[in-house]
């Protein structure tokens, strides 16, 4: 009968989860805001098609190129710029004897981004052209020349749906859902998918095809897939890249307009993206290990290499475990047992101790790895990370 978990089991990665929870809780507090501005801008869009309206003459129609610096790992691109366009357009309006001068075309009055499309709007206004203005009643100053158009309302909703939504979507796996399941919920069920993962009562990274020392061991962990590598690559860099890409962009490129900062968030959630997706593709590679008594050799694969040698090249077993008093965390595989051949250190098994003890954990590691040393006849030891009471 298993020991009961100790306390400190039932907060495995509290600290990790709150941290990041409060990461996510403010994108998703900018989210809302950012939202709450894209919904009003609609409104207002909307509300301007009931302006009155008066007879205005364009002064000046211009295409206005912004240039922004090209960013690279902190330095700027020597002759490289970033380019966006917008219609720069001046008109002037007379209300009530009063002469007013008006510069946005529509309420947003956003970047365009391309020549052709601000161009296109340009020559709709050329310069000495009579048209009508509509103004804000309470506000003459408030003006626009194209009422009730709210296209730009993309450049709220878009960042603000990226910082609403998939922090809500991590939120909830964090807090709602549970992909490590304890060992005793599996032992209860014949048919739970973490099943082939279970041995002598832990739960394993690896599923345990064979587990009968002096005769078969066969033990593999299939590597994370290239799509779900990809798919969480993509994630973390549109959450990591809210902090790293678009925060500094909303401090520091403002003035550039949203197509510089909008670049400059991908560009950085690109970047953490194909990192994050190459570490998770080196760090889930296929490892498989098959100990074969009746060829008396061993067999092993990690990622698409293959090594075979005798069993008597195995030279000890070391049984890794973190200290007794460190915080236990499910994420994190910290408890391992280990060949060592030629001088090398080879993970043979892994788990997180879910469920169970630190001291129950303990000592089923201990009990599989003296039993495997026994008949492998090789010294097995015992390592443990530094206590933080020391």
């Amino acid at each position: 009968m298993n020991t009961p978990p100790s306390s400190t089991n039932e907060s495995f990665g509290l600290p990790v989860k709150l941290g990041v929870t409060l990461v996510l809780a403010i994108a998703v507090a900018g989210g809302v805001y950012l939202v709450q501005r894209g919904i009003q801008s609609v409104e207002e869009s909307i509300a301007s098609r009931d302006w009155p309206t008066v007879t205005g003459e364009i002064v000046r129609s211009t295409v206005k190129l912004t240039e922004s610096p090209i960013i690279k790992d902190g330095r700027e691109v020597p002759n490289r710029t970033s380019k966006s366009y917008s219609p720069d357009i001046e008109y002037r309006y007379t209300v009530k004897g009063q002469v007013f001068t008006g510069t946005r075309v529509t309420v947003l009055d956003e970047s365009v981004g391309t020549q052709a499309s601000a161009r296109a709007i340009v020559d709709r206004h050329p310069v000495g052209k009579t048209i009508p203005v509509s103004y804000r009643p309470d506000q003459p100053a408030v003006s626009v020349l194209i009422p009730g158009s709210w296209a730009g309302s993309y450049r709220w909703f878009l960042p603000g749906g990226a910082l609403l939504f998939i922090p809500l979507l991590l939120l909830k796996g964090i807090w709602f859902t549970d992909p490590n399941p304890s060992p005793s919920e599996v032992e209860k069920d014949e048919n739970h998918p973490q099943r082939a993962h279970l041995l002598k009562g832990m739960l394993m990274s690896e599923e345990i095809d064979c587990w009968e020392p002096s005769r078969l061991i066969h033990v593999r962990r299939a590597r994370v897939g290239f799509l779900k590598s990809i798919f969480a690559g993509i994630i973390t860099g549109l959450v990591l890249g809210l902090l790293f890409g678009l925060l500094p962009a909303f401090l520091f490129l403002t003035k550039h307009g949203v197509v510089a900062m909008a670049k400059f968030y991908l560009a950085v959630s690109a970047v953490l993206a194909v990192a994050f997706a190459i570490g998770l593709m080196l760090w889930g590679r296929r490892r498989e290990y098959r100990l074969d008594w009746s060829l008396g050799t061993i067999h092993w694969e990690i990622g698409w290499g293959a090594q075979d040698a005798p069993l008597e090249s195995i030279e000890q077993l070391m049984v890794n475990l973190p200290a007794r008093d460190a915080d236990r965390n499910p994420v994190v595989d910290s408890h391992t047992i280990q060949l060592q051949i030629a001088g090398k250190a080879y993970t043979i098994l892994e788990t997180n101790g879910k469920g169970l003890s630190w001291s129950d954990t303990r000592d089923k590691l201990v009990s599989l790895t003296r039993s495997l040393a026994e008949v492998l006849n090789v010294d097995w030891v015992e390592n443990r990370d530094k206590s933080i009471k020391e």
